[in-house]
């Protein structure tokens, strides 16, 4: 058991000697794993700005967002109504009322101030955005929509079909200006509205995802539908671009394996040959100690265990003083035109990728060692 104690003792005791003695054997063992560490968190970290920057701002286009739109003629207005009501209870469900919204456009608009003629929209009671008063006594409330920031909280009057109504006013919802284009509208319940919706209507579906692969489902899913139905419908997406970005990201996850594979393979091969240079000088010890009984893997293990502290002292390095020296070289690069963010974070995932490629350059540069060292031990001390 004490040789056990006193075997690791001494081998670490010579290891701090041939530090001190050769302190650029340690420092080139940090500094080349710090330096291929800063290259890859360079790539990597740049790489999924970038792809977060891009995704950002096609949410801000609405690439994620999948606009239905279905014309009902007049003579079909009565039996596709009711289906559509149904439909909206049947899209809610699936995919939630925060992400589905429905409204329905009749062929006729209304009228405000006389000479201005503006949309009119007909909503359920499942519309979160034109929630009707709790009592059942009370009437129907009918909405203007406007950003005119001097009438919101008043009520306006407008003519529906030459009949006078009050509408209370408030903003225009930011899907309906974004997605329907309209800047003024007047929104009323379906039922109170439905006779201009049986002379014809324009059904819209507007459903905001987050993810392509929620895009791709509902647009596969709506498409299968109205064809088993037999209508004619309008789907406009932004799955093409997503599937583009979608080939572009597993490129980008290909180039990123690629360097962290290079960073590995070089860091292998430079401990590697540190290494075995290592071993040749200390290979009469080495044989000295075989000789007195000591297993070939605690000796292995030992230059394993000193490559792994060293080049894990370089992977500390690179994820504490990235963002400080960042952060130093953002004005330096913006003093001569280049355009810098802030520093961004390190993913975790690629932080883990970094640390798994540096162990197993660590395991590859020990094969050359692993060779010589059952090498025996009488050759070596004759």
């Amino acid at each position: 058991m004490k040789l056990w104690i006193l075997i690791p003792f001494y081998l670490w005791k010579n290891t701090c000697r041939r530090w001190l003695e050769y302190p650029v054997s340690p420092a080139s063992k940090i500094l080349i794993p710090t330096l291929l560490g800063f290259l890859a968190v360079i790539v990597l970290a740049l790489f999924a700005e970038v792809e977060r920057e891009l995704r950002v701002q096609l949410e801000k286009n609405s690439v994620y967002t999948v606009y239905v739109s279905e014309f009902v003629p007049a003579d079909g207005a009565a039996t596709i109504l009711r289906r559509s009501y149904e439909e909206e209870i049947l899209w809610a469900g699936r995919y939630r009322k925060d992400v589905i919204r429905q409204v329905r456009q009749p062929l006729v608009s209304a009228n405000w101030r006389r000479t201005q003629s503006i949309p009119l929209l007909a909503f359920t009671a499942s519309a979160n955005d034109f929630q009707q008063a709790t009592d059942p006594e009370s009437p129907p409330t009918v909405w203007l929509l406007s950003d005119d920031v001097r009438l919101q909280g008043t009520r306006e009057e407008i003519l529906l079909s030459g009949k006078r109504a009050l509408a209370e006013v408030r903003p225009v919802p930011p899907w309906i200006r974004k997605e329907l284009s309209i800047e003024n509208a007047v929104a009323a319940p379906a039922e109170m509205i439905e006779p201009f919706l049986l002379r014809g209507f324009i059904n819209h579906t507007i459903a905001i995802f987050q993810s392509i692969e929620e895009v791709e489902g509902f647009v596969t899913e709506m498409s299968s539908y109205y064809r088993a139905e037999k209508r004619q419908i309008k789907i406009v997406s932004g799955l093409g671009i997503l599937k583009n970005l979608k080939r572009i990201s597993d490129i980008q996850a290909i180039v990123r394996s690629l360097i962290v594979a290079g960073c590995g393979t070089i860091l292998a091969l430079t401990l590697g040959s540190v290494a075995w240079l290592e071993y040749r000088q200390d290979s009469y010890l080495i044989a000295l100690l075989k000789s007195f009984g000591t297993p070939s893997i605690v000796l292995l293990f030992h230059m394993f265990l000193e490559n792994l502290i060293l080049v894990f002292i370089g992977i500390f390095i690179v994820n504490f003083t990235w963002i400080p020296l960042y952060g130093i070289a953002g004005p330096k690069l913006r003093e001569i035109g280049f355009a810098t963010v802030a520093a961004p974070a390190i993913p975790a995932g690629d932080l883990m990728i970094i640390v798994l490629a540096s162990i197993v350059g660590v395991v590859l540069a020990m094969v050359p060692i692993a060779l010589g060292i059952r090498k025996p031990a009488g050759l070596i001390l004759q």
